[in-house]
């Protein structure tokens, strides 16, 4: 049997572009936190995949795309018994199911004995979902395009985060669509400077320069669409005194810490009803 973490993600800086043919292009500073689900693997004569605790995912999810366009592609005659036991918040804006996706195609590559290029498995979890790339590299990185193209982040150093998650479900496509609706767009071509001063504060352990650099373009399409969490925000500032984020199109609020001891020190007195709370710290899973 083969174990393996499927890890969820922070947008540190996520900058959106126009629509265009249907599409945003975006530029996005990327952390991959210790918030994991687990996914075990083991071979079996058919295709058997299984949630744990039992959750209202539809059959049509990024575990079963990825699972049968990797079989399909390599001809694979053998099946395999796949459970996957959550712990990421669906619709959360932490990506889950793009990383259970990841996570499923380097375990079946493994279990299944299969020879494949990275360029080539990058391409495969393209088209389960832009995000899968991400995980399949599995550290910090800076994503641009549609979330295809990818680069690793020089000069890693550990953040620790403290999460808080709404109890309802974000749509990313309704978010979207409130973006376009309100007329807000991006500038993407000063993004390479707002990276350049967001990870410097990173590498020096600049909680301050972090604050002042990041930035989430959909985070007033989301406030927009759900009131609550910009109340749930504007306490939390007010509260630690503290700037706090949006990860991804919304669901999680963020705000960044030099380590774990610090983000603890603040989850006991943001108790928010209904919200469930996190301390987390960036890891690498390549």
């Amino acid at each position: 049997m083969i174990r393996i973490l499927s890890p969820a993600k922070i947008n540190l800086f996520l900058e959106i572009g126009r629509l265009e043919s249907g599409f945003h292009r975006l530029v996005s500073l990327v952390d991959i936190v210790n918030l994991c689900d687990i996914i075990e693997i083991e071979k079996s004569a058919c295709i058997k995949i299984s949630f744990h605790p039992l959750m209202d995912i539809p059959t049509d999810n990024t575990v079963t795309r990825s699972t049968h366009l990797l079989k399909s592609l390599f001809n694979i005659k053998k099946g395999a018994r796949i459970k996957v036991f959550k712990k990421i918040p669906m619709g959360s804006g932490l990506a889950g199911g793009s990383s259970n996706a990841a996570s499923t195609l380097k375990a079946l590559v493994k279990l299944w004995n299969i020879s494949i290029s990275e360029k080539k498995l990058l391409e495969i979890g393209c088209e389960i979902s832009k995000d899968v790339p991400l995980f399949l590299y599995g550290r910090r990185c800076i994503i641009r395009g549609y979330g295809e193209k990818i680069s690793r982040v020089t000069g890693q150093k550990k953040l620790a985060y403290f999460i808080t998650v709404p109890p309802f479900s974000v749509s990313t496509k309704e978010v979207y669509a409130r973006f376009d609706a309100l007329g807000l767009k991006g500038n993407l071509t000063k993004t390479a400077e707002k990276i350049k001063l967001l990870n410097a504060g990173i590498i020096a352990g600049d909680i301050r320069k972090i604050e002042d650099n990041a930035e989430n373009k959909l985070a007033n399409a989301y406030f927009s669409l759900y009131r609550e969490a910009k109340e749930v925000r504007d306490f939390l500032e007010a509260k630690t005194g503290k700037k706090v984020f949006v990860s991804g199109s919304g669901g999680s609020l963020f705000s960044v810490f030099s380590n774990r001891c610090e983000a603890e020190e603040k989850i006991h007195m943001l108790r928010i009803e209904g919200w469930k709370n996190y301390v987390v710290e960036s890891t690498q899973t390549f």
